[in-house]
């Protein structure tokens, strides 16, 4: 491999990084308002959800939730933490026995509500953090189901 090959190569890898950390800017750009609004409206869309509705049954203070949640990606997108909450979604989403196949109903969920309140380019950021995080999930909630 020549120099120039080996940069070339080296770019992109050096572009792919990026791209793939670029979620990690987006809270200088939505602003913790805007997050929370997000999580907000996505949790009013979970409770109705006819697929996932029922696995959120057991929650009893949803604006707490809503604002633990905005929290959590607030921290994701690379803001300060401002509380003092642990988060564990693998073990969240085993307590709910949410079966793995609604991986799925959750990232189309997720994905029309960022859609519908933030521009595409940055829709299109954490929508593809929140895929990522979505198949941790899901292979952890595989892993326990086989045991």
């Amino acid at each position: 491999m020549n120099d120039s090959s080996e940069n070339k190569e080296s770019d992109k890898r050096a572009g792919e990084i990026n791209a793939d950390r670029a979620y990690r800017e987006l809270h200088l750009t939505l602003g913790k308002e805007t997050i929370q609004q997000v999580v907000s409206s996505f949790y009013d869309l979970i409770k109705v959800h006819p697929t996932l509705g029922g696995y959120f049954s057991e929650v009893k203070d949803w604006d707490e939730l809503k604002q633990r949640i905005g929290h959590f990606w607030w921290i994701d997108l690379g803001g300060e933490r401002y509380r003092e909450d642990i988060y564990n979604p693998h073990a969240v989403h085993r307590y709910l026995k949410i079966p793995p196949s609604l991986v799925d109903d959750w990232v189309a969920l997720f994905s029309r509500n960022l859609y519908e309140h933030l521009p595409k380019k940055y829709a299109d950021i954490w929508l593809v953090r929140a895929t990522k995080m979505a198949e941790w999930i899901r292979t952890d909630l595989q892993q326990h189901q086989e045991s």
